[in-house]
This record gives C-alpha cells, structure tokens and sequence, in this order.
C-alpha cells in the first residue's frame, strides 16, 4: 500500500494519499506515470478498498478523475462503502502540461472533470483534498468547499505564495505531494 505524504508548511497535521497505483512507481516522475492506463489507477484502489485497509485519521482516497471506464457516481458509492471519507483528485492531470494538457483539456478530460468529482464528493460528504496548478483552479476547489489543497509539485515559489493564501480559507491548508516516491 502506498500513501503518499501532503505535508504543509505550516504546521497542521500531515496527511496521506492513499494510491495503490503507485506501488510500483520510483522517482520522481511517479505523478505523471500513473495516470497512464496500464496503471488502472481507480481499479487498484478500489480493489484495495474492498480488501479493507486500516483507515488512519486523515487517508484520502487517491481518484482519478478522468477514469474513462468509471463513473464518479460508482467510484464514491465504492469508496464511501468501504468507509473511506476523504478523497482527492490523485492521480491529476495538474502533472501534465504544454500541448498535451492542451489537447485533453479540449476533449473534456481537465480540471473542469476534477473540480466536477470534486463537487460531487464533498456533496456526499466527502472531505476532499484538490491539486491544484492554477488559483482558478484552487478558488473553484475553496469554492466547492474541499478540505485543503495541494500545490502541483511544479507550482513556482509565486504560485505556491498565492495558493498559500488562497488555501487559508480551508481546514487543512496547503499541502505538498513528496518529490519522488520509492528508492532512487
């Protein structure tokens, strides 16, 4: 099981993206090589789910939001059976940009489709963690009521101030994902 640590600045408890996705993964390109489809991000994580996991205070279910094979819908009626009460949108597409995020955000699968399982999670009850590459991204996410949020790990030290601000207004804060996962 993999649980990927958001820690924050400022003091507020860390807490733990649970991705089952990310076994496997090393270094530090692991946020990117998940959302491809051989990783079956949201089938790991909800066969992991139905197995049972000691849910500590804090886990989040890591979703991907633009699961072309899972309706949301399903995905939280999945997670919320298995007692699970918080997400995020993890895997995200935040770990893409240039031409190619360009082109799935033209086909409908952006951050309009993670904000979207964002809403619908915390309308359920969900507490929800969003990642977050812009502050119009992140001002929709405090909008909607997330928990916290967590800054793209290519977010500059100008990004990073302003959502810094921004995430204030939230529980939890702002929050890092690690710079790699597994051994070097």
């Amino acid at each position: 099981m993999t649980r990927l640590a958001a820690t924050s600045d400022h003091g507020r408890e860390p807490v733990s993206i649970f991705c089952p996705a990310c076994d496997r993964l090393r270094g530090n390109a692991f946020d990117s090589l998940v959302l491809l489809p051989i990783h079956d991000a949201n089938g790991r994580l909800l066969s992991e789910l139905r197995n049972g996991i000691a849910r500590p205070n804090q886990l989040f279910a890591g979703v991907l939001a633009l699961d072309p094979f899972r309706r949301h819908a399903d995905i939280l009626k999945a997670i919320e059976t298995s007692g699970c009460s918080g997400i995020a949108n993890f895997p995200s597409i935040t770990a893409i940009d240039g031409e190619m995020r360009v082109s799935l955000e033209g086909f409908g699968c952006g951050a309009a489709t993670e904000i979207n399982l964002l809403r619908s999670a915390v309308a359920k009850g969900f507490s929800a963690l969003a990642v977050v590459d812009s502050l119009g991204m992140a001002q929709e996410a405090v909008t909607i009521g997330v928990s916290g949020l967590i800054a793209a790990r290519h977010a500059n030290d100008s990004m990073f101030a302003e959502l810094s601000e921004l995430a204030q207004e939230t529980r939890l804060g702002l929050l890092r994902l690690p710079s790699a996962v597994g051994a070097p």
